[in-house]
C-alpha cells in the first residue's frame, strides 16, 4: 500500500482505548504510514477479565466487511464467520415464524468478540508502525503543550507527547469526559430506561440446541430474550427489560425464576439450575447513549467511535457503525492528502449526522422487536420481503439498507417511507411494506 504520511510531526498520533475501534483506526493509519502508539487500560486481550465479563457474540454486517476488505484483511478472517439469515421468533403454543432479513440469502454474521479484537490487535502488529502500551489509565493532558498524561498504576505516570490524539475509549470515554470538564468539547451521556442480563445458552451433546443460523426472540410479557450462536456450539442470550417494569423490581431469586418460567417458554433447553447461575453471575447492566455535539478540539483531538455517538444495541449496529465511522474518517483523510489536522476540523460535520440517524433508527427498532411475534407484523415483514424480490431493485426494506449497504443512514432513514410508497404506487396489488 502506498505509505501517504506527509506530517512533519516527530511525535507518534496517540489512540486512547485498544478495542475495536482504536485498532481498527490505528490499522488504518499505520497502513498510510504514521507511527501509532494505542494505550488501553486493560491488560493484553487474550487476559482480560474486563472482555471475558461481555457478551463474546457480536454481529457483523455488511458495513463491518466492507471495512474488512478495505483494510485488505477480511480473506484472512472470513472463515471464522456464522452466517444468521434472519429471526426466528417463538411464539406461544404457535410454533416459529422465520422472519429473513434478506431478498435471498443474505446473511449477517456472527463474530467471537475476544478472537476478533485479538485479530485486529495482531494486524496492527504485523505492520510494524503501532505499539500497545497495556495498563495505562488516561489520567489528564496538557493541551497546549500537546502532552498526554497515563496512570499505570501504583501511581506510576507516563507523559506523552503527540502530534494528534483520538479518544476511542467507548462509551465512559475518559478523553471525552476530560476535555467536557475543561469546556472544550460538549456532551451528555444519556442512561436509557432499559435494562439487560447476559444468559449464555450452553450446548447439549456437543451440539447446539437451536437452528445456529438464526438470531432466536422470544417476547413474551415484559421481556424481550434474544440469542445470538457463539460458533462454538452455545448461545449468547440477552435478557432485556425496561427499569419500571415488575420484573425489575422483583428481588428475591425464586420470585425471578418463577416470573421467567412463567412468562417465557424457552427453558426446556436451558434448567433451572442452569439459568438461576448465569442469571446471579452476570450483573444487571444499564443501556446508554451518547450525545456529542462537536467530536473535535481544534485540529488536534477527536473522539471516535461509541465515545462520540453510543447507541442501545437493538439494531445490532453499534460495532458496524463504529468501523464504518473510521473508515470514513480513512476515506476523507485520503481525500485531504493525508492531512490529519484538517480531516478533524470536517469530520464531525462529514459523518455526524448518518450516526444521529443510526441512533434513532436503534431506537424505534426496540419496539419493532417487542411486536416481532405478533401475526400482523409476521405478515407484513414478510410482505416487504417479497417486494423487495419482486422489485428488480426498485425496493428495499430499511433492514436490507442498513444490513446489507453501506447506503448512508442518513440517506435510507430519509427515504425509507417514499420508497416504499413510490413502489406500492406501480404494484398491480396493493403490499403493506414493513
Amino acid at each position: 500500500m502506498e505509505i501517504v504520511n506527509k506530517t512533519t510531526h516527530n511525535d507518534p498520533v496517540i489512540i486512547v482505548g485498544g478495542g475495536i475501534t482504536g485498532c481498527t483506526l490505528a490499522l488504518y493509519l499505520a497502513q498510510k504510514g504514521f507511527c501509532v502508539k494505542v494505550f488501553d487500560k486493560r491488560s493484553r486481550v487474550e487476559n482480560s477479565q474486563q472482555i471475558r465479563k461481555r457478551t463474546v457474540g457480536m454481529s457483523i454486517s455488511e458495513r463491518g466487511i466492507t471495512t474488512l476488505k478495505d483494510l485488505g484483511i477480511y480473506e484472512k478472517y472470513k472463515a471464522t464467520l456464522v452466517p444468521k439469515y434472519g429471526r426466528a421468533v417463538h411464539v406461544k403454543d404457535e410454533g416459529v415464524f422465520y422472519q429473513y432479513y434478506g431478498k435471498n440469502k443474505e446473511a449477517i454474521y456472527t463474530i467471537n468478540r475476544e478472537k476478533f479484537h485479538a485479530f485486529l490487535m495482531e494486524c496492527c502488529l504485523e505492520q510494524g508502525r503501532v505499539e500497545f502500551c497495556f495498563n495505562s489509565r488516561f489520567d489528564g493532558i496538557n493541551v497546549s503543550g500537546k502532552k498526554a498524561i497515563f496512570n499505570s498504576g501504583t501511581d506510576k505516570r507516563a507523559i506523552q507527547a503527540y502530534s494528534y490524539l483520538f479518544g476511542c475509549d467507548g462509551t465512559f470515554s475518559a478523553v471525552r469526559a476530560l476535555l467536557g470538564k475543561r469546556g472544550l468539547l460538549s456532551s451528555t451521556l444519556n442512561r436509557l430506561d432499559f435494562r439487560f442480563k447476559e444468559i449464555y445458552i450452553p450446548p447439549k451433546n456437543g451440539k447446539y440446541v437451536l437452528d445456529p443460523n438464526f438470531v432466536h426472540i422470544w417476547n413474551i410479557s415484559e421481556l424481550l430474550f434474544v440469542t445470538l450462536p457463539d460458533g462454538q456450539q452455545g448461545f449468547n442470550g440477552t435478557l432485556f427489560y425496561t427499569g419500571n417494569s415488575e420484573f425489575a423490581q422483583i428481588k428475591e431469586e425464586d420470585a425471578l425464576f418463577d416470573y421467567v418460567d412463567k412468562n417465557c417458554h424457552f427453558l426446556d433447553f436451558i434448567d433451572e439450575e442452569q439459568f438461576m447461575k448465569e442469571f446471579k453471575a452476570n450483573p444487571e447492566s444499564d443501556i446508554y447513549e451518547v450525545e456529542c455535539e462537536d467530536w473535535n478540539y481544534k485540529d488536534e483531538i477527536m473522539v471516535l467511535g461509541d465515545a462520540a455517538h453510543a447507541m442501545p444495541p437493538f439494531y445490532a449496529m453499534g460495532m458496524n457503525t463504529c468501523m464504518e465511522t473510521v473508515r470514513s474518517f480513512s476515506d476523507l483523510l485520503n481525500k485531504n492528502k493525508a492531512d490529519v489536522g484538517k480531516t478533524i476540523l470536517e469530520f464531525t460535520a462529514h459523518r455526524k449526522a448518518n450516526t444521529e440517524a443510526m441512533k434513532q433508527m436503534a431506537r424505534i427498532n426496540y419496539d419493532k422487536l417487542k411486536k416481532c411475534h405478533h401475526h400482523d407484523f409476521d405478515k407484513k415483514w414478510n410482505e416487504a420481503r417479497a417486494m423487495m424480490q419482486n422489485s428488480k431493485g426498485a425496493y428495499e426494506t430499511e433492514y436490507f439498507q442498513v444490513a446489507f449497504t453501506n447506503k448512508p443512514f442518513e440517506e435510507i432513514k430519509a427515504n425509507k417511507i417514499q420508497e416504499a410508497t413510490d413502489w406500492i404506487s406501480n404494484a398491480e396489488t396493493p403490499i403493506v411494506a414493513e
